[in-house]
């Protein structure tokens, strides 16, 4: 067991890993979001027995795949072009965040899944918070300058916590969710008596 896990990077043993987390990844993908071994193994072409050589347990397996899962989230989180007035930036970069959790809304609902108590739950949010925080104040600037209870629920209005519940739960459009996250938006600046240029 331990040759076949520590065979070089490329060799048989590293392709049939990474095939067994891909496998995982279409799963997850295709609406599953608590895969069993058997499903793995089956999608990755492998026995059950083979895939147990590669990770000790489903929670192993899992973990892999969180981490490459946050990894990938990191590198999609390239702040999107946005210049012009609030309104034209608040429009683009809602559509830019709506691109980002359509595409990985089953993958960010496995991640959030696996938590197994409230405190990993509130870590998990907690720094999807802390993220989301940075690229908002560089796309909308006029967001870090207003009281934090305002900004705090401007940010929210950005979440994917929000776009689900638009999306999915009361089925908006992609156009409807952004005008909607937009249009309360404005409201809070305006709200807070931060002038916004809406030309």
């Amino acid at each position: 067991m331990e040759a076949e896990r520590s065979d070089a990077p490329g060799g048989k043993s590293a392709r049939t890993r990474e095939s067994i987390v891909v496998a995982l990844f279409e799963l997850v993908k295709e609406g599953n979001l608590h895969p069993r071994g058997e499903e793995i193994a089956a999608k990755a072409d492998v026995s059950v027995r083979t895939l147990f050589r590669h990770f000790d347990d489903m929670e192993s397996l899992f973990a892999v795949a969180q981490a490459i899962m946050a990894e990938r989230m990191d590198s999609n989180l390239v702040l999107p072009t946005v210049s012009g007035p609030f309104v034209e930036r608040c429009h683009a970069y809602a559509v830019a965040q709506g691109t980002l959790y359509d595409d990985s809304r089953n993958y960010l609902l496995f991640y959030a899944s696996r938590a197994k108590t409230v405190d990993d739950v509130n870590k998990i949010e907690k720094m999807a918070s802390q993220k989301l925080r940075l690229r908002l104040w560089s796309a909308l600037p006029e967001c870090a300058a207003v009281q934090r209870p305002i900004r705090e629920a401007i940010e929210q209005l950005f979440s994917f916590h929000a776009w689900q519940q638009l999306r999915y739960e009361q089925d908006l459009s992609k156009e409807e969710a952004v005008n909607a996250i937009c249009k309360c938006a404005q409201a809070l600046l305006k709200d807070a008596m931060i002038k916004i240029d809406i030309s």
